[in-house]
């Protein structure tokens, strides 16, 4: 037992000696003081424990912290939450244990590497954008991102301890996520080693193959590619450039994707050797020598101008610089020739290009841009302790969006902001339609539940359930938007459908036609907005159909029903005498315009800004500027748009505007409404309909206005009465 101890010591004893090596670059001893103590903070958690790639959990904490410091370079609290990521921070003592000792920077990248290790990767390969989206928004520092590469080399270089199935599923997904993730950021070296590890466990007879097939050519190679340099190295001698060459054979999953990409054998792959030029020129002097390098070059070996590539003149979008160039060599084969500075070639190497874009379209814009023009800084210019950009580039680019699962794992891309609904509607019409609620995290949550990245969410569903005017407020896509308003219509006609077969059958009784007069007559009578609007009430009992008679009994029976004027579509002007009504709306500064149409929509009045909209068969309709159907209008008919104003006057003219209020359901307080609406502020109450259910109620009111100031001014009054809760303009 004692010798085992020893051991155990021993193998600790050498990983913190293997990790003050790598950190041989942090020199201030503070900083060094933290790294020990991280090291025993982990040996206290993990000494002896193994995890299930079956090493210990201290040996795979210094493993991922070296990869930082060695071959990234990266700060101390880099280092430390690198070493301390496995140590969980759910419990409020460990955190403060954390925050305490190593700072709040680091505390935060470890409870970010935390959450990432947490997504469900299994559905990975249906959707990589995706997913590399989700942990860029959920990262917020580049350097989580940095430690995940970092965490997923060392478990690609450990892969052979875990069991044959599993190393497939890892494979997988690191070429699906970690190796696109490591181009993006111009890490070339990481995503090399990346690809190659996941394609010799992920498709290994393949990868054995042409394996075998470059090293039965290797002596051949090396021959071939000696003399292929001979007479470049003199030239470039001469010429007096300071310079080294480096052969190379392409990397077998470039080869192999080469071979699918162009259907073609590997005998036919002609550019699977390269060599590359590395000159060591000052920067004043780059460009001329690595021209000067590509002239000499191919004064010797003939190029194909089509396979000319200037990435010095105008860099990749990572950053990336190089001139690259095929020639024709001796025996009919091809070369790849590259060229660039020691600057380049380090800047490439070693992963400092990360000047990246989602798309990578040839001249895309990307909102994204300052984001990473700050992280290319820190790793281009980064000293010890210079970690403030790091820290402070968060993902603005992403802020637009958040990424949420669904119960079997599928990553949805929603707008920020997005509700429950929004999600229900985005999976399916049928699903939103139904949506009662959801579990979120498998906490149970409404539908106007504002969901955040790396939510889990389960819809939940009733086949009694249908939308209704509210759920407009509790969405923010466009799909959710139009499916509901698609449904809510779809049922308003359904039922208004309803209601003219009870009103053609009660006229038929009275022995009397459905026409315009008929209408007009009926829709008055029940002082309705519309013959819809009718229709739809008296399927809905708002009216009673044995009323109908009613409304056509001799005037002197029902001197008690006052005439309202005629409804919304168009403007009521019977304050001005006939012939001397004076324009309402100036079209493009010319055109006046008195007896104009409204859209029912937006329900315009006076004082709103406003646009026109010139319809096929009803003029010219006045639009609200923030109408909800002003996009799509702008988007799909912009030609027939035209500049509206209000004209001198129009204040005369009565307007008809909808107020959506919702509040207690308590005595008096209809009477309370009506009295301020039709008696203090003198506006004619065109409808009401309330809606009362568990002490509640809301509904609206369609009044007669003035203009815009006159309703701010009832909206303000109705808020301040008690029992009121909300009180609102509808759109």
């Amino acid at each position: 037992m004692k010798n085992q101890e020893l051991t155990d010591n021993q193998k600790y004893k050498l990983l913190y000696k293997e990790l003050m090596l790598s950190c041989g670059y942090i020199t201030e001893a503070s900083n060094r003081k933290l790294i020990k103590q991280a090291f025993i903070e982990v040996l206290r958690h993990f000494g002896g424990a193994k995890n299930t790639q079956g090493e210990f959990q201290l040996a795979h904490a210094v493993s991922v912290a070296c990869i930082i410091a060695n071959e990234m370079g990266l700060d101390t609290t880099s280092i430390l939450s690198a070493l301390l990521e496995q140590i969980a921070v759910e419990s409020p003592i460990e955190s403060d244990n954390l925050k305490k000792k190593f700072g709040t920077d680091t505390l935060n990248i470890i409870q970010k590497l935390q959450q990432i290790s947490g997504i469900r990767m299994d559905k990975i390969s249906i959707m990589p954008e995706n997913f590399i989206q989700l942990l860029l928004s959920l990262s917020g520092d580049i350097r989580v991102l940095l430690i995940k590469l970092a965490d997923r080399i060392n478990l690609m270089r450990q892969i052979n301890l875990l069991p044959e199935d599993e190393q497939k599923q890892v494979s997988n997904e690191t070429s699906s996520l970690y190796s696109p993730l490591a181009h993006r950021l111009g890490l070339y070296k990481v995503k090399t080693e990346l690809d190659d590890l996941a394609m010799k466990h992920s498709m290994p007879e393949v990868y054995h193959s042409i394996e075998k097939k470059i090293q039965d050519t290797a002596l051949e190679q090396k021959k071939y590619f000696e003399e292929f340099i001979i007479p470049i190295r003199k030239s470039l001698s001469d010429a007096g450039l300071d310079f080294e060459i480096k052969a190379r054979t392409k990397a077998i999953p470039s080869i192999y994707s080469k071979m699918k990409k162009q259907e073609i054998e590997f005998d036919e792959v002609f550019d699977f050797f390269a060599i590359r030029i590395i000159l060591n020129s000052k920067p004043e002097n780059e460009k001329p020598e690595c021209w000067k390098a590509y002239s000499h070059v191919t004064d010797i070996y003939p190029p194909s101008t089509s396979r000319l590539r200037d990435w010095i003149s105008a860099p990749r979008p990572n950053g990336y610089e190089s001139l690259h160039v095929t020639v024709e060599a001796p025996g009919n084969n091809w070369v790849e020739v590259q060229i660039r500075t020691r600057r380049m070639d380090e800047h490439a190497e070693k992963g400092m290009a990360a000047h990246w874009r989602y798309k990578e379209q040839k001249g895309a814009k990307s909102s994204a841009d300052e984001w990473l023009r700050n992280i290319r800084a820190v790793l281009e210019n980064y000293t010890p302790g210079d970690d403030e950009i790091a820290r402070t580039a968060g993902t603005k680019a992403l802020a637009d969006h958040i990424f949420v699962f669904t119960p079997e794992g599928h990553l949805k891309k929603l707008r920020s902001g997005a509700t429950i609904l929004d999600f229900a509607f985005d999976i399916h019409t049928d699903i939103g339609q139904h949506c009662t609620g959801a579990k979120v995290n498998n906490l149970f949550v409404p539908l106007k539940y504002v969901l955040k990245t790396g939510d889990h969410v389960e819809v939940i569903t009733s086949k009694n359930q249908k939308p209704n005017i509210d759920w407009l407020n509790w969405v923010t896509s466009s799909k959710a938007i139009t499916k509901i308003k698609r449904v809510l219509k779809d049922a308003e006609f359904s039922q208004a459908e309803a209601g003219k077969d009870l009103v053609m059958r009660k006229l038929g009784q009275l022995k009397l036609d459905y026409n315009d007069d008929v209408g007009n007559k009926l829709v008055l009578f029940f002082k309705a907005a519309s013959a819809l609007d009718m229709f739809h009430g008296l399927a809905e009992g708002k009216y009673d159909i044995q009323k109908v008679k009613e409304a056509f009994q001799p005037v002197a029976k029902t001197e008690e029903v006052k005439p309202l004027p005629k409804p919304f579509t168009k403007i009521d002007v019977s304050q001005n005498k006939p012939g001397q009504q004076k324009p309402i709306i100036i079209i493009n500064e010319s055109t006046p315009l008195s007896d104009v149409k409204f859209a029912r929509c937006c329900q315009p009045v006076y004082g709103d800004e406003i646009f026109g909209f010139v319809t096929v068969s009803e003029g010219i309709k006045i639009h609200r500027k923030i109408c909800t159907n002003a996009a799509e209008m702008l988007e799909r008919y912009h030609y027939r748009i035209v500049q509206a104003r209000w004209a001198e006057m129009s204040e005369l003219t009565s307007y008809v505007a909808t107020i959506r209020i919702s509040g207690n359901d308590q005595p008096g307080i209809l009477n309370d409404i009506t009295n301020v609406v039709s008696g203090d502020l003198k506006a004619n109450i065109r409808s009401v309909n309330l809606n009362s259910h568990n002490g509640k109620f809301e509904g609206s009111i369609m009044v007669n206005v003035d203009g815009k100031a006159h309703l701010n001014l009832i909206l303000g009054r109705l808020v301040k009465l008690k029992g009121i809760r909300k009180v609102s303009r509808e759109n």
